[in-house]
């Protein structure tokens, strides 16, 4: 993985890996910095937003700041290289640096993983609190030096083992020298982990006695240049606006908004939990998932957050990981398919012939998710974001509705040869299984006119009793494609409620629906006398010998397992209404 396909990857997610593939050959052939700025204009501007462009610029040229790289060829060589150690965004370094200490302190390992994020981060610049950032190192077990800039001065802290050791400047060094830098306003901060030879302990104080002495001092508290002046609305807002991001996998604004929130107010809950899902850092992870147990320890969602967190971190080595674009788990740079709700990210070569894994609930909401988002014909059209929508629904075996998906990104992105490519392994499949019968190709053309059949011009009309909100569509639209008025509830007060006068010629019934269950409602239809002897069919996920012989000996006509394909629905169907 090349860094412009990992600082990619940190935006876009797990599609960046074949997404890239179209790129793989143009970043190998980088021989000037034109041409990597040509390239990075050409990839911004076939698949991020404008705000998406302007963060992987920046962190494609901080990466270059990040290891100090000056020469042409120096510059050009680590961007080809599979070197992915990135860093974190500054706004959530300045916030793990910035809230390191969560009841009290971290623990020895999680202080050392912060001083080293520290470490590789470059210049820090203004993106972190210099008395924060020397907390953070005396918490580890750091050596080296950190240097600190303000305009014409320049100086440092010497850490030895996490001791504060010494400050010089100017070939000065001791304690008034330290007093001195704590009161600089910096524009360089950066920490170089090397010993210094010859080195001797000047100062017996930690950070934080030194702190309160320059403060009695001058009777003030040092100032701090991160601090936010945000009003009650303008946090909800803006923390409405992040979530909202995460929602359609814009993680890396979302982050910026989060960590922003919080270095203003970090005893918001819901906020911590948020940037929990979209950081692409461990230690930055635990360090947040730590911040919100603080705040409130029993919560269902972060519990959930926390399993997933502790999965990863046994399996995964190193810092950097991906997000399941559908349930948010961290997932190591390689892995296509995600460990927890063990969907698959792209059309991999087993895809078809592997069994079904992936968890349908967790599916079924992020397909509700994206779905809302991609109606806002306001935004722009996010081909990965379409994309994750596609594979959620191939996830699911809704083969149809995956092929639409990846039908509208041939439209948008024409030239995108790695996500056309997906679009034709998908069609030969289903051309290869018969999947693409006259009634599928038929829905792939259906017209306003066709979806709203007049009943007297259909071949039945039939009850569709679902509660989630993806099956029911899709069963609908492959009825509907076929002749047939539909009538659709979720519950059984809808199914139920002016049943009679509908009349339908069958049901298609749900049995786990969340108020009474599908054999309660169908005793409840053969108790009415025109409908003892009515199609219905049961519909459950359930596919156990117990499940199935009570489908078989209930009033029910027929039992069928989720999930199935569209001709099995309609052969079903045709069973009956023929």
């Amino acid at each position: 993985m090349s860094v412009i396909e990992a600082q990619l990857s940190t935006i876009i997610g797990p599609v960046a890996k074949i997404i890239c593939f179209d790129y793989v050959k143009d970043i190998q052939s980088l021989n000037n910095l034109k041409a990597l700025n040509s390239l990075i204009e050409k990839i911004s501007n076939e698949i991020l937003n404008p705000e998406q462009q302007k963060i992987f610029r920046k962190s494609v040229f901080a990466f270059i700041n990040q290891y100090h790289l000056k020469s042409e060829d120096a510059i050009l060589n680590a961007l080809k290289n599979p070197n992915n150690k990135l860093r974190l965004a500054p706004e959530s370094l300045s916030l793990c640096i910035a809230k390191h200490e969560i009841n009290s302190k971290l623990g020895a390992r999680l202080s050392n993983q912060l001083s080293l994020q520290i470490e590789l981060a470059g210049n820090l610049k203004n993106s972190a609190y210099l008395i924060d950032i020397l907390n953070a190192l005396e918490q580890s077990n750091k050596t080296g030096l950190l240097e600190v800039r303000s305009k014409t001065k320049r100086g440092g802290f010497y850490f030895h083992n996490g001791v504060l050791f010494n400050a010089v400047e100017s070939g000065m060094n001791g304690k008034i020298i330290a007093m001195d830098i704590l009161q600089w306003n910096p524009d360089y901060v950066v920490f170089r982990a090397k010993a210094q030879a010859g080195a001797t302990q000047q100062i017996h104080q930690n950070v934080n006695a030194l702190v309160a002495e320059v403060e009695r001092l001058h009777r003030s508290t040092l100032k701090n240049p991160l601090k936010y002046n945000l009003s009650k609305s303008d946090e909800v807002s803006l923390t409405t606006q992040a979530i909202q991001m995460v929602k359609s996998c814009d993680n890396a604004n979302a982050e910026q908004i989060l960590a922003r929130l919080l270095l203003h107010n970090n005893k918001n809950f819901k906020n911590w939990l948020w940037l929990s899902r979209v950081l692409t850092n461990m230690t930055a992870i635990e360090i947040t998932l730590k911040k919100a147990a603080h705040i409130q320890v029993s919560n269902i969602d972060l519990t959930e957050e926390v399993k997933k967190f502790s999965f990863a971190r046994k399996n995964i080595e190193g810092d950097f990981v991906l997000r399941c674009p559908f349930c948010w788990m961290p997932i190591p740079e390689k892995n296509s398919e995600c460990s927890h709700c063990k969907s698959k990210f792209f059309i991999t070569p087993d895809f078809f012939t592997t069994p079904v894994k992936a968890n349908f609930n967790i599916l079924d909401t992020a397909i509700e998710r994206y779905n809302s988002v991609l109606k806002d014909d306001s935004k722009e059209p996010l081909i990965y974001l379409r994309f994750y929508l596609a594979m959620a629904y191939l996830n699911r075996k809704y083969y149809q509705e995956g092929l639409d998906q990846l039908q509208e990104i041939k439209k948008i992105a024409p030239n995108n040869t790695a996500l056309i490519t997906q679009h034709q392994i998908l069609f030969d499949y289903m051309n290869f299984r018969g999947l693409t019968s006259k009634a599928i190709l038929r829905q792939e053309l259906l017209t306003k006119a066709e979806l709203d059949l007049e009943p007297s011009s259909s071949k039945g009309k039939i009850l569709v009793v679902e509660d989630s909100t993806v099956t029911r569509k899709v069963i609908t639209r492959t009825l509907v494609a076929n002749g047939y008025q539909v009538f659709e509830a979720k519950n059984a007060f809808e199914a139920l409620d002016g049943l009679s006068e509908k009349k339908p010629n069958l049901i298609l019934l749900d049995i786990i629906l969340p108020d009474k269950d599908g054999y309660e409602i169908l005793a409840e239809v053969r108790q009415m006398q025109i409908f003892e002897k009515l199609p219905v069919v049961m519909l459950t996920s359930r596919d156990s010998l117990f499940d199935k012989l009570k489908g078989r000996v209930s009033e029910a006509n027929e039992y069928l397992t989720k999930p199935f394909q569209p001709d099995e629905l309609l052969t079903v169907v045709r069973r009956y209404l023929n």
